[in-house]
């Protein structure tokens, strides 16, 4: 009996492009922002980091708000600007990777956000922006869960700088990218 030799079969590599992680932290006109709600934006992006989706992360931010020290904590890199459209110009040209994810800082991914964006980026069209919403808090978004407020968006580089403005819902409209499953909360 004559063995034949099995060639060893080459793994799966999962194929994934890394992405810069922009947190939006400017103040709404109705509620300030606290720092805590910052560090807890930033603490939810770890897991992601850890299986290799965000490679780097950026704090953009009003003068004088005192972020620096959660920043440094972080190892994220500060833009203060006094506008949030200057302040992602610039996020634009210090991000190191092809595509952005940007988040408002008071909200959190939740625990499946880094397997399902790796999914879209081994598998499906990475040139389409996808949007993160927040998750449901009223029976209208139960219902309708594409009504919900988005919080977060995923896009190329190339087409956050041919959109023009810094508002997230004004992007988010823009791009027309799909909704992801997972969701976002609030964080207090």
């Amino acid at each position: 009996m004559t063995r034949r030799r099995i060639p060893p079969r080459l793994g799966f590599r999962y194929v994934i492009d890394m992405l810069t992680a922009a947190l939006i932290a400017f103040d709404s006109p109705g509620a300030p922002l606290r720092r805590e709600a910052v560090a807890r934006s930033l603490g939810s992006l770890v897991e992601s980091c850890v299986q290799g989706l965000i490679a780097d992360a950026l704090i953009l931010t009003a003068p004088g708000r005192g972020l620096a020290g959660i920043a440094d904590e972080a190892g994220c890199a500060l833009i203060e600007t006094p506008h949030a459209a200057d302040g992602l110009a610039q996020a634009l040209k210090a991000a190191r990777r092809d595509h952005l994810l940007l988040l408002l800082a008071g909200f959190a991914v939740e625990r499946d956000f880094a397997e399902e964006a790796q999914d879209f980026f081994a598998y499906g069209d990475a040139s389409r922006a996808r949007t993160l919403r927040l998750a449901p808090d009223s029976l209208l978004t139960r219902l309708a869960p594409g009504l919900a407020r988005p919080v977060g968006l995923i896009a190329p580089k190339s087409a956050l700088s041919s959109a023009e403005g810094a508002d997230l819902a004004r992007l988010v409209r823009k791009m027309r990218g799909a909704d992801l499953t997972t969701r976002a909360r609030r964080v207090l």
